[in-house]
């Protein structure tokens, strides 16, 4: 996970969101020793250090940054897979991956 592109955790998050429920989640990425317990229990997965930081970050994208710069990401099942969507919060309209990408690096700074 190390070097793993943020949007590919956000889309490996919102999976075991989906799979494991919100609450599970989210108490897990408050201390590593739950974020590895779960893991283990659940994907068979010893999840490393930089790893756990990764997915601390991607959550904070999606509850905090992602509203900050008004964007909301849906994900859909296709035949082919998933597709990851970026919408405009207000106007409903859809934005680009780069679009998304260049407005969080604004708002980090």
């Amino acid at each position: 996970m190390p070097g793993t592109p943020e949007e590919d955790l956000l889309e490996w998050l919102e999976r075991e969101e989906e799979r494991l429920g919100f609450t599970s989640i989210d108490d897990a990425l408050d201390d590593i020793t739950k974020a590895r317990d779960l893991l283990y229990e659940e994907l068979g997965y010893d999840i490393t250090e930089e790893q756990f930081t990764g997915l601390q970050h991607a959550l904070k994208t999606r509850y905090e940054d992602f509203p900050a710069i008004g964007v909301e990401m849906k994900r859909f099942e296709q035949p082919w897979g998933y597709q990851t969507i970026y919408r405009d919060i207000l106007s409903k309209q859809f934005i680009s991956g780069e679009s998304v990408r260049a407005a969080l690096e604004i708002l980090r700074g």
